[in-house]
């Protein structure tokens, strides 16, 4: 209702033909701790566009029109793209919520069916008027501005009443008992792989820094180097992507790196496998497993950890080419107390030694406790072969080599051990 909706003084039409001119925009992302507004314009046209946007801010226009149209384009968003046709995204939002049960961060931002439902344009005044105040805005600025525009831009948001600093508290995030699997079934030709759990690190801590090298190891977003990647992908040739994430990465469809704008307290590590053919589901699992199993006992070799170090030290430099992810990733480090992250990793990456990154692998990672998300077509003979956990061999379309094949073989004996296998139908995701 402020990004996309008018205001007390103009119509969202109104509005929206007031940007078009300034190729301008005012975006709204919300995720489970802050909401993001942003915008970029010409510093031409500066003082037209802060007007719009404090308009929008401090005088949200709530017109009941404007409530049902988005009510309408959350419950679409959560229905049909999420639900329908979007697998990555469902997997994501849906390995949060089995890792978080019960928590604040069980749901989508976008809320649930029913929810959305049954929410009242009164309950989105007074959500608006209790959060969006003063003492909680963080203010982010970059650019060209000229002189006096911060205290201008100041002087319209201080319409915003006051308000209060303190945030809802949370509540600690509950390892699972054992291995527990979500089979979500819908129509799909592919099998998407999620597995995880809370980790007590946010990039404020002194050992997520060593984690990330660690992860990273594993496999870095949309890239090819990591260990996951080459076993399962390179060799095996089982799907098109294999990676871990030492926190929550936002719309992965659709980025190469992380996107700023989604700081939280509490954080999760992860792997992501996808898309798998349903045939090598069991055996994608499997490997994964393996892989995170042996770097748990092993540890990193000296000559990989100077390889990962020098590649992350250098890869995360591309994090930050815009203004615009300086600036997120900027706000993101003022929420978490620190240094710029990028300059923070570069400042603690320079002194990690391998047994930094190997005390960490075996304080923080483990295999025995997590929660497994399977988005995939047929749930039930997949969960009775889940039950069964009977080696299932990668069959190979050429000869493949006898170095390959015999790790093949310690890859079948992985046991997924499942504590628990319960079925979704994804028409009930998000429903409740």
């Amino acid at each position: 209702m402020l990004g996309q909706s008018g205001t007390a003084e103009r119509s969202y039409a109104d509005l929206v033909g007031a940007l078009y001119p300034m190729a301008a925009t005012i975006d709204v992302s919300t995720d489970r701790e802050v909401t993001t507004i942003t915008g970029q314009v010409h510093r031409d046209k500066l003082a037209e566009y802060t007007a719009l946007l404090v308009e929008s801010v401090t005088r949200p226009g709530f017109a009941p029109a404007d409530f049902e149209r988005n009510k309408e384009q959350l419950l679409v968003s959560l229905t049909t793209s999420l639900r329908s046709t979007n697998d990555e995204l469902l997997g994501l939002e849906a390995i949060q919520g089995a890792i978080f049960p019960g928590h604040p961060y069980a749901h989508a931002p976008a809320g649930t069916v029913q929810g959305l439902k049954n929410i009242t344009l009164d309950d989105v005044k007074s959500f608006y008027q209790e959060s969006f105040t003063r003492s909680r805005l963080l203010l982010g600025l970059g650019g060209g501005y000229p002189e006096g525009w911060i205290s201008q831009l100041k002087t319209g948001l201080a319409k915003l009443p006051l308000g209060s600093p303190v945030a809802r508290d949370l509540p600690a995030p509950q390892l699972p008992s054992g291995r527990r699997i979500t089979l979500i079934e819908k129509a799909t030709d592919s099998v998407g792989i999620h597995f995880g759990f809370p980790i007590p690190l946010t990039r404020a801590d002194a050992d997520y820094y060593p984690l990330l090298v660690a992860t990273s190891f594993l496999g870095e977003h949309r890239t090819s180097h990591g260990v996951l990647y080459e076993e399962l992908r390179t060799k095996r040739g089982l799907n098109y992507g294999d990676y871990a994430y030492l926190e929550y990465y936002p719309v992965p469809p659709f980025t190469n790196a992380p996107t700023p704008g989604s700081p939280r307290r509490q954080q999760y590590f992860s792997l992501w496998l996808r898309p798998v053919k349903p045939a090598d589901a069991q055996f994608a699992l499997r490997g994964a497993l393996y892989e995170l199993d042996k770097l748990i006992r092993d540890g990193m070799k000296p000559a990989d950890f100077e390889l990962t170090r020098s590649f992350l030290t250098n890869y995360t430099k591309l994090w930050t080419q815009t203004l615009a992810d300086r600036l997120g990733f900027a706000l993101d480090s003022r929420y978490y107390g620190m240094s710029p992250f990028v300059d923070e990793i570069d400042q603690r990456l320079a002194k990690l030694t391998v047994d930094d990154v190997n005390r960490v692998i075996r304080k923080y990672l483990q295999t025995a406790n997590l929660r497994i998300v399977l988005v995939t077509a047929d749930a039930a003979p997949l969960k009775t072969a889940l039950e069964r956990d009977l080696p299932v061999p990668k069959k190979y379309g050429t000869e493949a080599s006898a170095d390959l094949l015999a790790e093949d073989e310690l890859i079948q004996r992985t046991k997924i051990k499942p504590a628990a296998i319960e079925i979704v139908p994804v028409d009930q995701m998000f429903e409740k």
